[in-house]
């Protein structure tokens, strides 16, 4: 099993993660656990709140072409990062594979009404866009991603692809009626319990789900251990593990 993680943290923590600092030793990470490809993140950026500097994932990823750079991104009106035209030409000229929002970490609405302006060239150019659920630093099982949300921005942008990361356990309720009613959500296995990658590739298909390890955060074995073991078909757990994701990353345009 081959695997392409959504999200790998990288560089300098100051809350003690052991992020890694290099590319090599973050291959090194993925060759351990059979992860071929990771979008990869700035973890001191996260943690201090820093939009609008990328030279550090973008310098990193410029290690393998296995690694693939995302960039935070917050409401257009904070005035933290450059105007959402002048964002998206940047995201499509330096390679950037993904956009991640953490309303939760850094305070704010993921909503039309907030992030509409930056989320209209975003789906146009159909970049996908990580919502990441977690705080700065929590518990990754006891939290709750904004779906109200999450559903009204699926709904005003329909062919924008949002990816839930940290979709939290105990959701079931809230999160089945989003992949019903909103097909360009995915989210990611950590909400996962007993025979949950089964019932959701059964009802709504394996394209829905894919790989987040959340490194440095967690280890990803307990990730890349749903998808080993799941009774699924070949070709399904092949979607989850790397064909998702690949899909939409390719799409942009």
């Amino acid at each position: 099993m081959r695997f392409f993680d959504a999200e790998m943290g990288v560089g300098r923590s100051g809350l003690g993660y052991a992020a890694t600092e290099t590319g090599a030793e973050l291959l090194a990470v993925m060759d351990r656990y059979g992860i071929e490809r990771a979008l990869v993140y700035d973890r001191g950026s996260h943690e201090s709140g820093v939009f609008d500097e990328f030279e550090f994932v973008l310098g990193f990823c410029r290690a393998s072409a296995r690694l693939e750079p995302a960039i935070p991104v917050v409401p257009p009106a904070c005035g933290e990062q450059p105007g959402p035209d002048e964002l998206v030409r940047l995201i499509l000229e330096r390679g950037v594979k993904a956009v991640r929002a953490c309303p939760a970490a850094h305070h704010f609405r993921f909503d039309p009404f907030s992030m509409g302006r930056l989320l209209g060239p975003l789906e146009e150019h159909r970049i996908p866009v990580l919502y990441v659920s977690m705080h700065v630093r929590d518990h990754p099982w006891l939290h709750a991603p904004g779906w109200e949300d999450i559903r009204a921005v699926a709904a005003a942008f329909p062919e924008l692809p949002l990816v839930v990361v940290y979709t939290g356990m105990l959701q079931g309720r809230r999160l089945l009626p989003v992949l019903e009613g909103c097909p360009n959500v995915r989210v990611d296995l950590t909400c996962a319990s007993f025979q949950f990658v089964e019932h959701v590739v059964e009802r709504f298909g394996s394209e829905r789900l894919v790989l987040a390890s959340h490194f440095p955060c967690e280890d990803p074995g307990l990730y890349t251990s749903w998808l080993n073991y799941a009774n699924v078909s070949g070709e399904a757990r092949e979607a989850m593990a790397h064909g998702n994701l690949e899909r939409l990353v390719e799409g942009i345009r």
